[in-house]
């Protein structure tokens, strides 16, 4: 895949199975904008697949947030290597930026993904 700025089919995970797989086998890494979840494929470029739940917000926010996560996606994706990835916005977020948005993809380059939580137990919620 060429490194235009274009989001093509072949830049998008679509089907149920492949976004099963990243949130399963992949590594978290928790931005200030968005959630970020990656696991390597054998493609040899990067696809990114959105999760953006009802909860939160109406169309218009989600659309929003979709939008600049793809914006951002296009700008990196020669940067990004071989992996899929997942984003999902944080709940907090009230207004998501492109920038932001950068930022969180970027930091999956060089950060360390958070630790995997043990199967069947869950966070406290305060």
């Amino acid at each position: 895949m060429s490194a235009s700025r274009t989001y093509p089919k072949q830049a998008r995970l679509r089907r149920k199975e492949e976004f099963r797989r990243v949130l399963a086998e992949g590594e978290v890494f928790p931005g200030r904008e968005a959630i970020v979840r990656r696991a390597p494929n054998r493609l040899g470029h990067a696809r990114l697949g959105l999760s953006t739940p009802r909860r939160y917000g109406n169309a218009v926010r989600r659309n929003t947030f979709r939008r600049l996560a793809r914006e951002a996606f296009r700008h990196l994706q020669a940067e990004l290597g071989a992996f899929d990835s997942v984003l999902s916005p944080r709940r907090h977020l009230v207004a998501p930026t492109l920038d932001g948005l950068r930022r969180d993809l970027e930091r999956t380059r060089t950060a360390r993904p958070a630790p995997r939580r043990e199967p069947g137990r869950t966070r406290k919620r305060t």
